[in-house]
């Protein structure tokens, strides 16, 4: 398990993340990925003690930027006292296009490492 970001993720964002993990495993960032599998309720201990494992957390969530899962996860963490550095990654709030175009608002392996490039910078303590 990676002792330098968490990433919680869902259905399409767990091959995403596991993808980008191993990526950023070639720069030196260990990753470890949740994969929630259930969203109602979510299992908040577990991400807790996910999310404090490495004192940061990547939400990567298929879903829209507004009104999505993330917001959740987000509020969860919060809520249950994490303190670490937390950003999320989502689709763009748009209806989802079929085809080449759904490129342009879903979010992308390319998305989820630019956002934990963002996550390590900003948490540079560890939550324990």
């Amino acid at each position: 398990m990676g002792a330098d970001l968490t990433l919680v993720t869902f259905g399409n964002g767990l091959p995403l993340s596991l993808r980008a993990a191993r990526r950023l495993e070639q720069q030196g960032v260990a990753c470890r990925v949740v994969d929630l599998r259930w969203l109602a309720p979510l299992p908040v201990d577990d991400l807790l003690r996910e999310a404090r494992a490495t004192g940061r957390v990547l939400v990567v969530d298929e879903t829209r930027r507004t009104g999505g899962v993330s917001e959740g996860v987000v509020t969860a963490l919060v809520d249950a006292g994490f303190v670490g550095a937390v950003r999320r990654v989502a689709s763009a709030d748009s209806f989802v296009p079929l085809g080449q175009a759904a490129q342009l608002v879903l979010v992308s392996e390319a998305d989820v490492e630019r956002a934990a490039d963002e996550v390590l910078s900003a948490g540079r303590h560890r939550q324990r």
